[in-house]
Order: structure tokens, then C-alpha cells, then sequence
């Protein structure tokens, strides 16, 4: 029998907000490249299916926060993995505004 670690069955929406001061965006860009390459090993290890920033606007293009769909077997769980996230250590999410939603997809 395969020793295979199994992928958690239960999926979440995230939603967070960038601090929203002056130098929030410095902050965020900073540990940018930190924070892509941690969402790349969480979602190798099947733990993060998608993510992106919310913007002011199209027009605008300002990142102002975070859109994530990530797998996990308790909402606890996605905030063990949030809260070590780059952008959380480096003070680029404001964590008071993280909202996390039950997910599931639609067979489309």
C-alpha cells in the first residue's frame, strides 16, 4: 500500500486586505518575490490551488490585497499557513480584515 501523503479535502476561499498606509505597498513589494515562492511550495504540497491580488481597479492596477482558493483540513489550518506567509510577516497583509470561506468547485 502507497505511503502517499494525502491532499486535504476541504477547500477555502481567502480574502485579505492590504494595510492600507503609505508605505503599505513598499512593504508589500519588498517580500513579493518571497511570498510567490512560498505560494509555489504550498501549492506543490496541495495546499494552495490558486491565488492573485485584488486591485484598486483595472484602470488602476494598484494591488490593495489577496484573492486565494487553498486546501486544508480545518480553517485553523489555513491560518497556520497565512500567518507565515511573507506577506503577513512583512506587514503587507492586514490579517484583522482576512476573511476565510468554506469553497467548494463546480464540475464545469
Amino acid at each position: 500500500m502507497s505511503e502517499e501523503a494525502e491532499t486535504p479535502k476541504k477547500m477555502f476561499v481567502v480574502i485579505i486586505d492590504d494595510f492600507s498606509d503609505a508605505e503599505a505597498l513598499n512593504r508589500r513589494l519588498s517580500v513579493r518575490q518571497m511570498h510567490l515562492a512560498e505560494s509555489a511550495n504550498r501549492r506543490k504540497r496541495g495546499a494552495q490551488v490558486s491565488g492573485g491580488a485584488i486591485l484598486d481597479s483595472h484602470e488602476g492596477g494598484k494591488m490593495i490585497g489577496s484573492a486565494l482558493i487553498m486546501r486544508a483540513d480545518s480553517e485553523e489550518q489555513v491560518m497556520e499557513l497565512l500567518m507565515s506567509d511573507p506577506y503577513t510577516v512583512g506587514k503587507a497583509w492586514n490579517m484583522d480584515t482576512v476573511r476565510i470561506y468554506p469553497y467548494v468547485e463546480a464540475s464545469i
